[in-house]
Parts: C-alpha cells; structure tokens; sequence
C-alpha cells in the first residue's frame, strides 16, 4: 500500500528508509514500522469503524506524558493514518511477581488520567440478553462503582515490557469503566492464580483493604462472556466494525 509519506514534515528532513507491515497485526488497523536514518515509528492505517479516533490521539498523550505509551506524532483524520513512535518491548504471556506488581503500579498510573468520555454500557453489548451475563451484572449492581478512565483491552498484546517498565498500546477501546475491569481482564488473560489475584490487587491497591475479590470474578465472568461473543461476531461478520456489532474489541 502506497502510504505517500513525503508530505508528512517528520520525514521531510529525515526520510522512510524502509517500511514494512508488522509481523502480527489487529483486526481495526494494518500496522506498519517505518525506519529512518534517526529513528523508528509506528504507522497505523486505520480501519472504517465508528471509533472515535481524536479521542484515541487524546488518550495516547495523556498516556505519553505519564510515561505509559507512545509518543504520538501525527493524526491525519483524512486519510486514516496515525504515527506515533515504535515502542520496544517484549510480550508477555506469564509474569513473575515483580513483573506483576510493575504492571499493577501502571495500571493504578493509567486510572488516574482524566479525560470526559461516556461511561460504557454493559447491557448493550449484551443484546440479545445473556442470562449469566445480566445475572453477573445484578450482583455488580450490588457492589461500589469506581468508575475511571479504562485501557479496556489489556490483553498480553497491548502490554509491553522493557528494561523494567510497562508501557501500553492501541489506545481506541478506551472508556470510563469500573476499575476492577481493567484488573479483571489481566487476572482473566495472564491466568492468575488465586494467591496473584491477591497479590495483584493487593499492588494496586497499595496493600489497602479495598481489594474485592468478589467484584473482580464478577468482572472476570463477563470479560469471558465478552470475548465469547466477540469472536463469534467476529467470525459472523468479519466485514463490520466492531462498533457496529455492539461489541468492544479485546483483541486489536
């Protein structure tokens, strides 16, 4: 795909060198690494959906100046194309205790940015009504809302690990949702054991008595429920957003 990069004023003086599609990409964008003589950059062709991408370009700032993301570049809404810089890092599918403590001090980090966006609604993605899902969602009904800005998608793609730290990508699911969502799809992705999930709330939390272990099997049991029906939507109509299915991704 021909992306005529020339008219873009980083590479005016420091032109692509080489550019080439990623090895593994998401289903909302084809992802490209382009190299030049002083550095690498990420460049993302964005898929037709109904996601809000200045939001998205909002988001990966306020998660750069936190040290928790890319440094995004450019937004060019014409012609779908987001450049930020190419992160390195390694994925992980196990962490050890230190590397889980490191990934709930970022996660904690990540919740406190504050942007305005709506709060995501459960029952919507749920159409047709699901009896365990709505049954989960009676019991959370129950308990504290803590409601904050969520990544949303923290699967093991989305988490890269490197010379100690955590940093996060793919920034375009992000919503306002209860915190322990975020805590529940790491718990549910990386298979914590009991004795983590402990651990790892314990982290967040800074060792206080607000950790939930019920709230969190709560979320857990929907987060399942959700990538279930994601990839059956997914492998019905490959063809339609993600939006447009009323689903959220968790693998992008």
């Amino acid at each position: 795909m021909d992306l005529k990069l020339e008219g873009y004023p980083i590479f005016l003086k420091d032109p692509v060198k080489t550019l080439s599609l990623l090895p593994k990409q998401g289903y909302s964008n084809v992802n490209y690494l382009a190299i030049t003589e002083n550095a690498r950059y990420l460049l993302r062709k964005l898929q037709p959906n109904q996601i809000d991408r200045s939001f998205e370009y909002r988001v990966q700032h306020r998660a750069y100046q936190r040290k928790l993301g890319a440094k995004p570049i450019y937004y060019d809404e014409e012609n779908d194309l987001m450049i930020s810089d190419f992160l390195e890092g390694e994925h992980k599918s196990r962490l050890t205790p230190r590397e889980l403590r490191t990934l709930a001090f970022a996660v904690r980090k990540l919740h406190k940015i504050k942007l305005r966006t709506k709060p995501y609604r459960f029952k919507k993605a749920f159409k047709p009504k699901h009896t365990k899902a709505l049954h989960a969602l009676r019991k959370l009904n129950k308990e504290p809302k803590e409601l904050v800005l969520t990544h949303h998608d923290l699967n093991p793609r989305n988490i890269l690990f490197h010379n100690q730290k955590v940093k996060f990508i793919d920034w375009e699911y992000t919503r306002l949702n209860d915190r322990y969502f975020d805590l529940a799809t790491i718990a549910a992705e990386f298979k914590l054991t009991d004795k983590e999930e402990r651990y790892f709330l314990r982290s967040y939390f800074k060792n206080s008595t607000r950790t939930n272990l019920k709230k969190l099997h709560l979320y857990k049991a929907l987060y399942t429920i959700l990538c279930s029906l994601w990839f059956k939507n997914l492998d019905a109509a490959s063809h339609l957003s993600i939006e447009s299915v009323e689903m959220p991704s968790f693998r992008t």
